[in-house]
């Protein structure tokens, strides 16, 4: 009959003692992702801008700082833009833009844009998204999504919006593809 090994002897009775102290380890250093599954969420929306200017009714943007230079260089203006699920700006509102543009350009028009959507109504009411970029004078444009609250918690993406067809003198409208991953809060 055959005698076993001494490291087969150490496997069986040293074995449960590492196991178990891997175990009381897990409980001092637990294991700090315990992450949810990430959520990924795609929104058609439209932002209404009535531009502080001459004859805007309405106004939802004011100059704070404004500039003589020649292409504006360093204005900075303040706005509470619209959120709407459609092309009018007085249905199907649901939420604001909340925050600034700054003419970042000194050569050509070039906006930094940051702001906060703040969702007011529907399935999204609570929840807030934080969004910067640039803004120049072209028919589209990219911000990135670098946060969010609530239902958007850990919120990281892009926006893509196109200026729309539809947009006045009194309503300049962007059509906006808002495209986010987030990670739903965990009860404690």
């Amino acid at each position: 009959m055959a005698t076993p090994s001494r490291a087969l002897i150490f496997f069986f009775l040293c074995m449960p003692a590492i196991l178990a102290k891997a175990n009381v380890l897990e409980d001092i250093y637990p294991n700090p992702c315990k992450c949810c599954k990430e959520n990924e969420t795609r929104l058609h929306m439209y932002l209404h801008q009535f531009p502080h200017l001459p004859g805007v009714p309405n106004r939802n943007e004011y100059t704070m700082v404004s500039s003589s230079e020649p292409i504006g260089f360093g204005t900075m203006i303040v706005h509470d833009w619209i959120l709407t699920t459609g092309l009018s700006a007085t249905e199907n509102v649901v939420g604001r833009l909340q925050g600034f543009h700054l003419q970042a350009g000194q050569t050509t028009t070039s906006w930094y844009t940051v702001h906060t959507i703040v969702f007011r109504n529907g399935s999204f009411a609570g929840s807030t998204l934080e969004v910067s970029g640039i803004t120049e004078v072209k028919p589209n444009g990219q911000w990135s999504v670098t946060g969010g609250t609530a239902a958007f918690a850990s919120a990281h993406g892009t926006i893509k919006f196109t200026n729309s067809a539809s947009s006045t003198a009194t309503d300049a409208i962007k059509e906006l593809d808002i495209h986010v991953f987030h990670t739903p809060e965990t009860a404690a």
